[in-house]
């Protein structure tokens, strides 16, 4: 693709969307913008971004769209399949492609944002030196996206790294209706109500909340806090991070994984401290190099410009996955 192409991008998650205009340098023309998701407008409100990018400082027309977005999409036609809602909702049947193509008569992109975030730590992150990349997402839910060589792991229908479907734990809990799921135990939403069970099973002094009131934020705190209790329970949920990475290892042989979202990106070191030491019996190859993301907040953004850049415009000899439209 031309190295002249100017891209709108947005990076779409269920409650917060960002857009900017891109180069495939890597560099934002715009300031990156950002406000609350609007999912049953999701359609007009990326219409009403996109003419507004339009009449940007230093863009001189957009050449084409790219999404990375949370959700089930469709790639084959633009449509945003299945999108659940901070409530724990479900968006169906988001015609995000077609609208924009045949309102603004330009060609879109869309991608799931996991597998985007790891096509920007390939491309422009600390992918760049790896053979086999996983960004792992641990935020409300856990997702990855695996860049293996220059080419992205979908499986069948896409699904191929929905890892936070890994079943690691009891039967207890679940997610997607899979028992046992990783992401059932271990991420914002599986936190808060793992020990929401756990407090109205136990009688234990602590300082956490109420089962009908704790979060996944008030776990970490009481534990910088010092409380015990909630110090036993983020080491309960250590040993189960350490089951879903391990299986992770197992299931792809990464050399590098990156983690991001709002639980991984700001408690890795907590996570990592707890869980490393457990993650070798779960794993049968060597442990891959696990790092917090460098690409910050803008990495669904970068992952929705990574498949418009142009060789020698990032790492010296790195195979850009090419993907189909």
């Amino acid at each position: 693709m031309a190295a002249s192409q100017t891209i709108a991008l947005f990076d779409v998650g269920s409650t917060n969307l960002r857009a900017t205009v891109g180069a495939p340098d890597g560099t934002f023309v715009t300031d990156v913008h950002r406000e609350r998701t609007d999912l049953e407008g999701l359609p007009t409100q990326c219409c009403r971004l996109l003419e507004d990018l339009r009449t940007k400082p230093g863009v001189d027309g957009i050449d084409a769209v790219s999404i990375a977005c949370a959700g089930l999409i469709d790639e084959t036609t633009g449509v945003l399949a299945e999108i659940d809602t901070p409530d724990d909702d479900v968006v169906t049947d988001l015609r995000l492609g077609p609208t924009i193509e045949n309102r603004f008569d330009l060609p879109v992109r869309l991608e799931n944002d996991c597998t985007a975030a790891a096509l920007a730590e390939w491309v422009y992150g600390a992918g760049r030196t790896a053979d086999c990349v996983v960004h792992l997402t641990m935020g409300t839910g856990i997702g990855a996206g695996v860049v293996d060589r220059g080419h992205v792991v979908r499986g069948t229908a896409g699904h191929a790294a929905e890892v936070g479907l890994f079943p690691i734990g009891p039967p207890d809990r679940e997610s997607s209706g899979i028992p046992g799921a990783w992401e059932a135990y271990c991420s914002g939403r599986g936190i808060a109500g793992f020990v929401a069970d756990l407090l109205e099973t136990e009688s234990r002094e602590t300082v956490l909340a109420g089962p009908e009131a704790v979060t996944a934020r008030d776990v970490f705190d009481a534990v910088e806090r010092g409380d015990p209790v909630a110090d036993d329970y983020l080491e309960r949920i250590a040993r189960y991070n350490a089951a879903g990475l391990g299986t992770l290892v197992n299931a792809y042989n990464p050399d590098l994984v990156t983690v991001g979202g709002g639980v991984g990106a700001t408690n890795f070191e907590t996570i990592l401290e707890r869980t490393r030491p457990h993650i070798e019996e779960y794993a049968l190859p060597a442990i891959p190099d696990i790092q917090p993301t460098r690409l910050g907040d803008e990495i669904g953004l970068y992952g929705a410009l990574a498949p418009y850049a142009s060789q020698g415009e990032t790492a010296a000899s790195r195979p850009i996955p090419t993907i189909t439209d």
